[in-house]
């Protein structure tokens, strides 16, 4: 038996699989008794992608949900039921070197609420919230509850005097008179927001371009290509996880696009082209990442109909260019730092690195991020990319496969770097 405890959790080797946002930080998990407790396995392990270590606390009310073993699976942490001499919430959160960076408690019941506004202890976990509150850790809050007592005038007091007191509070969604635990996505979202420290972007103001440009053919007919907007979502999502105040043109995506960012959306390249023309001569901004797939082809005319197969046997299309959007960025914002993306096809390193100079001179850019679209695993709807990064300086950044979540935090940080040594004034040619 000893041995076994020895051996790691085989319930750990998901951790960082999505990403390392949450590398090193130490998450409690508080679950009460709502019925929205059947919803924390899945938000452990989705904090566990990220990085986190997480390790659950249980109310004796959510045992009657949930059952600890299934807990202890989904963390590889046996979860904290009741308190021992071993002062667990101590050893949790208190004044102790390996203390938690954040504590969560998701589902927090109306009761649970209650009590900690009124500061009693009476449950482990009130008691591990005290505990943390008293040391400084960040706590944050995930009601669901019936909707008449989230409406209860004392409950909608607390919640005011905690999020007075500096508590985070997500919202819940009020639906079929229930007040209903949020997506799991958002409360990692704001998790990993929590746990920034690195806020290295903060009073910069980004504007991204993500997803696929379409083009009409008829009005019901397009052209398109195959980018699924994951790799500019991930994108403005750690520029705004760094601080940065983002707004996002998008074309067409297949992901969800991370909330508290301006969205702008369109469909068309010329489309595009002028809600980035408008927003660079109108607004100023300090970097434009343009991480969209903007199609390369239009129809010359389209069809204002539906071309119908019953009245003709073939059908001849004639082509034309889009516009390039990314050679008209210097001249609305000539300071404007510049990101551009291109995807090249089967191209050797010296031949993708002779496209990408090229390309990034010819749209005056301050970097020019490529990668090769024959592959599968790296390139549209893919989870992963793998890319290089070349400077207008001509130096040229590797960066291996990934997740398209990590290779944007990395692409951040370089951008972060390029816009701080812009700002103190540094020749980046002599650099």
């Amino acid at each position: 038996m000893f041995f076994l405890m020895e051996l790691e959790h085989p319930s750990l080797d998901i951790t960082g699989s999505e990403s390392d946002l949450l590398k090193g930080k130490r998450l409690v998990l508080c679950i009460t008794g709502s019925v929205a407790a059947v919803r924390a396995p899945e938000l452990a392990r989705a904090l566990m992608r990220h990085g986190a270590e997480v390790w659950p606390v249980m109310s004796n009310a959510s045992l009657r949900l949930i059952q600890p073993d299934l807990m202890h699976w989904a963390c590889g942490h046996q979860p904290l039921t009741t308190l021992s001499g071993a002062i667990e919430h101590v050893a949790l959160a208190g004044d102790v070197c390996n203390k938690a960076d954040l504590v969560i408690v998701a589902p927090a019941t109306a009761n649970t609420i209650s009590k900690i506004a009124c500061g009693i202890d009476d449950t482990v976990v009130t008691t591990v919230v005290s505990t943390a509150w008293g040391e400084g850790i960040p706590l944050l809050i995930v009601p669901a509850m019936h909707q008449s007592l989230y409406q209860h005038p004392q409950v909608s007091e607390n919640i005011s005097c905690l999020e007075r007191l500096g508590i985070s509070f997500l919202k819940p969604r009020l639906r079929e008179g229930k007040a209903k635990i949020v997506e799991t996505e958002e409360i990692v979202e704001a998790v990993l927001l929590l746990c920034q420290r690195q806020r290295l972007l903060k009073g910069q103001r980004v504007l991204v371009t993500l997803g696929r440009t379409i083009e009409y053919v008829d009005p019901i007919r397009i052209l398109t290509n195959q980018s699924s907007g994951k790799m500019g979502a991930a994108l403005a999502f750690v520029l705004k996880l760094w601080g940065a105040e983002v707004t996002a043109v998008c074309g067409r995506t297949d992901v969800p696009l991370p909330t508290g960012i301006r969205c702008l959306y369109v469909q068309t390249a010329a489309q595009m082209l002028a809600a980035v023309r408008e927003e660079l001569t109108t607004q100023t901004y300090t970097s434009l990442v343009a991480a969209a797939a903007v199609g390369d082809w239009q129809v010359k005319e389209p069809a204002k109909e539906k071309i119908s197969t019953h009245s003709q046997n073939s059908l001849v299309l004639e082509l034309i260019p889009t516009p390039k959007i990314i050679d008209h960025v210097k001249d609305w914002a000539p300071s404007i730092h510049l990101t551009a993306f291109r995807a090249v096809y089967k191209l050797d390193k010296a031949a993708l690195l002779e496209d990408a100079r090229k390309r990034l001179q010819q749209a005056r850019a301050d970097l020019i991020v490529v990668n090769d679209a024959s592959y599968p695993d790296i390139a549209f709807q893919a989870a992963s990319n793998e890319v290089t990064v070349v400077t207008a300086q001509g130096e040229a950044l590797h960066l291996p496969k990934d997740t398209k979540l990590n290779i944007a935090r990395q692409l951040v940080s370089i951008i972060s770097g390029h816009l701080a040594k812009k700002e103190k004034g540094i020749d980046l040619d002599s650099v």
